[in-house]
This record gives C-alpha cells, structure tokens and sequence, in this order.
C-alpha cells in the first residue's frame, strides 16, 4: 500500500492519506487549511507536481487510486 492515493477528475485532483506518515506529512506542507473532500485533500492541477515531488523528497509514496485506468 501507498502512502497516498492519487484520483484525477480532469481540473481537480484528491490526494488522499493512506497511511499515518502521509497524515502527518499533510499536517506539516499544508496545514488545516487544506480543503477536504471525501476523505482526500481537493486540490488544483497546477499545484499537484510540486506536490507530489515534495512527497518524493519526503520518501513516501504515492500512487493512482485505480492503477489500470489512465
């Protein structure tokens, strides 16, 4: 299991949290400002790469919530 679940509706993606580490690592890069939908953080495409690289850098993972669909 991942860290992270990416689910990508076209202009808005959701990074949701799968594991403890990726809670706490939300807690510290976004804060309690983030805005929540579904379980997941609700955010726009553009900022979605600096993400994800941050939780690169942080040596978590990530991965598509449906691997077989692109």
């Amino acid at each position: 299991m991942s860290d992270f679940t990416v689910d990508d509706h076209g202009p808005i993606v959701l990074l949701k949290p799968e594991t403890a580490e990726a809670v706490s690592w939300i807690a510290e890069h976004l804060g309690a400002q983030a805005p929540w939908f579904a379980g997941a953080i609700a955010l726009e495409r553009q900022y979605v790469d600096r993400l994800l690289h941050g939780i690169d850098q942080a040596e978590l993972t990530w991965e598509p919530d449906d691997p077989t669909v692109h």
